[in-house]
């Protein structure tokens, strides 16, 4: 009976032991290149993104508000102007925007409110919108990140980032679309701390362009009452 066993042994159980123990040391392996591969894009997009003086895209952006059970569409042009100015104004609902002027963060939501106007600090409030820094500045200090392969968002071919903050953030996760080109952002999927999901795409992306002086400043509405945050 012995004889019997130690011969299941070696034919049936060995070789499967040793597959698992193939497969083990392969997994890791392969998440580890998948994790390396997801950082050094991350890596270059943000490289390309400190050499631009500035880009503007078209927007479009969906907003899952999960708690309200309710869908909020919008769409615009983004700017970014190094090293620290952000505008996103809105073309659906029109009127509607945000501007960082490199000192403060002015959000205006007049589809909401007319007479409301929020004002921050930009230097701690400046990523709820700037996503181009909020995803891209020292990625493998600030988050685990999984490459999933590519995708064409609009027409084009686009690396999929996921990224999970291992920091304090106002986000849970996020994934990210960066150009296998140009290295810019294509498109974001936010899940945000208040449980919304930010979808946002953008297209017709064009760097360092001419712009308004004013592209960046917010000019106080009349009749608006400012509320700092």
């Amino acid at each position: 009976m012995p004889f019997v066993l130690a011969k299941v042994f070696k034919i049936f159980i060995l070789p499967t032991i040793t597959i698992l123990a193939v497969f083990s040391s392969i997994i890791p392996a392969s998440l580890i290149a998948q994790e390396e591969k997801a950082y050094e894009i991350l890596e270059t997009a943000e490289e390309h993104y400190q050499a631009l003086n500035n880009l503007c895209a078209r927007f479009h952006q969906e907003i899952d508000v999960t708690l309200l059970k309710e869908k909020k569409y919008g769409e615009g042009i983004v700017c970014q102007r190094q090293p620290s100015e952000f505008s996103m104004r809105f073309s659906k609902p029109d009127g509607d925007m945000v501007i960082v002027d490199g000192n403060f963060l002015w959000v205006f939501y007049p589809s909401i409110d007319r007479k409301q106007v929020m004002r921050f600090t930009a230097s701690n409030s400046e990523g709820r919108f700037n996503f181009y820094k909020n995803l891209l500045r020292d990625p493998r200090e600030r988050f685990d990140a999984e490459y999933q392969g590519i995708e064409e968002i609009g027409s084009v071919l686009s690396h999929k980032i996921s990224v999970t903050p291992n920091v304090r953030s106002e986000f849970h996760s996020a994934v990210v679309w960066i150009d296998t080109d140009r290295f810019l952002i294509t498109g974001i999927d936010v899940h945000d701390a208040n449980e919304s999901i930010r979808r946002i795409r953008l297209t017709d992306i064009k760097v360092d362009v001419d712009m308004p002086e004013d592209e960046f400043s917010f000019i106080l509405p009349p009749g608006t009452v400012v509320i700092t945050r």
